[in-house]
């Protein structure tokens, strides 16, 4: 267990995995790295992540644990076991969140290429008509393709007020 005066380690140096790995680690867990009172007098806690990921132990192998690219979870609290608790939850809910992205974004690619499949000139039509007009699989893929927003893809809307002169409302 680290002591007060170490305890700002320098966590850049240990083993590091990224947040798209983490959300294939079997087994995750957290492990206490150090112990510390911050300036206020409050007990820290810094935990890393353990595990495995491709059949191999993630850490150190001498109980360590890895980062998620360099980054440690800092816990406040009143005992260990609570914040040994706050961690996990909050692992368990990066994972969760991680894996919902993915999904999230794996459903988009799978809108836009329906998309994709229509018309151009149809899907611009259908893009300014109404939404009385619009098939509710067109204003769902067009909602879901939204958070593929910057990777070259460009949402076409219609009825947007305040526009250049001269240009369709």
């Amino acid at each position: 267990m680290t002591t007060a005066a170490a305890a700002p380690s320098n966590f850049l140096i240990w083993p590091k995995i990224n947040a798209d790995d983490l959300r294939h680690v079997q087994d995750p867990c957290v492990i206490l790295e150090a112990e510390w009172k911050d300036s206020d007098g409050v007990t820290c806690y810094a935990f890393t992540v353990g595990g495995w990921l491709n059949g191999n132990a993630l850490g150190n192998g001498a109980g360590s644990g890895v980062t998620i690219g360099g980054d440690v979870a800092i816990v406040h609290a009143d005992s260990r076991e609570e914040a040994k608790l706050i961690a996990a939850y909050g692992l368990l809910d990066t994972i969760a969140a991680l894996t919902g992205e993915e999904k999230a974004y794996q459903e988009a690619h799978a809108a836009l290429a329906r998309l994709q499949s229509v018309n151009p000139q149809r899907r611009i039509d259908l893009a300014a008509a109404a939404p009385a007009d619009k098939s509710d699989d067109f204003q769902a893929d067009t909602e879901a393709i939204r958070k593929l927003r910057g990777d070259d893809i460009v949402l076409t809307v219609g009825g947007v007020e305040g526009g250049p002169e001269g240009a369709p409302h």
